[in-house]
């Protein structure tokens, strides 16, 4: 993966992160109701998954 393609990756998943509200049905925004936004917006060829996110978005890498 190229550094380019990292960067965009983090950017997007930060974009979700932070766009999220919390509802009735998700409280909180949690690794698996991110992964699956970020499935639902964006190709995932890379297979990204919680272990990616927890090792390179520090920001993120609390989520449960």
């Amino acid at each position: 993966m190229t550094e380019n393609r990292k960067d965009e990756i983090i950017t997007r998943l930060l974009s979700i992160a932070n766009a999220f509200e919390p509802g009735e049905e998700e409280p909180e925004l949690t690794m698996f109701g991110l992964i699956h936004r970020y499935n639902a917006e964006y190709d995932n060829p890379e297979l990204i998954g919680g272990p990616w996110v927890r090792e390179n978005v520090p920001e993120l890498a609390d989520l449960p």
